[in-house]
């Protein structure tokens, strides 16, 4: 029975040991890893209310930046300035094979701006049809000051105003006989002088038709020739009527060139009518 003791004994050892030794190990390794873990935690403090972050100096580069930032408005401002003095648009001759858009990537400058430049001096440009040696504005100084067009001034042209003849009314009672013109001069068959009263009525008994350039004579007979009237006399052979009157002759007495003169019973010259060319 004491043997049988002895031998649990020393098999409770053999078992307990190597579970201890494994323990104490596993918490060796425990304990470094832990302290592995510690190492890598960084805490970083807390600012209270009151705490200030200390300034940072400001750094080289940083005061380039600064530099560079305060000079960019200047650089924009510099960009929207208006050209220097002096700078005049150029002038390009169109060749061969050659659009808006070839020559406007040539200079720099956008389409519509050559148009825009363009249609201010001479607004017939047309930026679709363009004609080889034509010349087109090139606006890299900026578009062109419209010139301002005075309008033409007006001519005066001088004018020649011709009076009306306006007819003054005869005097009441006043006699206004005249010759109004002669018919078919130089043919006896037609041939006469028609007279017309524009004044109060008239007996032209007495009164003659005559010329220096002729002889012959006519005398009116007794003829009453009222307000508005006419009469005509005839140089052929007639019977006289109200409204015509005849002379008698067998051949023609008036021609042209010919002055016919009408004068009153007592001598005195009423009118005269010169014959013209027909």
């Amino acid at each position: 029975m004491a043997q049988r003791r002895g031998g649990g004994t020393s098999l409770l050892i053999l078992i307990g040991v190597p579970a201890v030794v494994s323990l104490l190990v596993t918490l060796a390794v425990l304990r470094v890893w832990e302290g592995q873990q510690q190492e890598d935690v960084i805490v970083l403090p807390t600012p209270g209310p009151t705490a200030q972050l200390p300034e940072r100096e400001p750094t080289a580069a940083a005061e380039g930046d600064g530099d560079a930032s305060a000079a960019a408005p200047d650089e924009i401002a510099d960009s929207e300035s208006p050209p220097p003095d002096g700078c005049e648009n150029p002038l390009h001759e169109v060749q061969s094979g050659q659009t808006l858009g070839v020559i406007a990537d040539e200079y720099g400058v956008s389409v519509d701006a050559i148009t825009e430049a363009n249609l201010i001096v001479n607004a017939e440009f047309n930026p679709d049809i363009l004609s080889v040696g034509q010349e087109i504005l090139i606006p890299v100084c900026g578009l062109p000051t419209p010139i301002p067009t005075e309008p033409p001034t007006p001519t005066t042209t001088p004018t020649q105003t011709t009076p009306i003849p306006t007819a003054t009314a005869a005097p009441a009672g006043s006699v206004v006989v005249s010759i109004a013109r002669v018919i078919n001069p130089g043919d006896i068959t037609a041939e006469a002088v028609e007279i017309v009263n524009e004044g109060a009525p008239v007996n032209l008994a007495g009164w003659t038709l005559t010329s220096e350039d002729i002889s012959e004579e006519f005398t009116f007979p007794a003829f009453s020739l009222f307000t508005g009237g006419a009469v005509t006399v005839y140089t052929r052979v007639g019977d006289n009527d109200a409204r015509s009157l005849y002379w008698g002759l067998t051949t023609a007495v008036w021609e042209p060139g010919v002055s016919v003169s009408l004068s009153n019973r007592d001598g005195e010259l009423i009118d005269s009518f010169l014959i013209l060319d027909e």
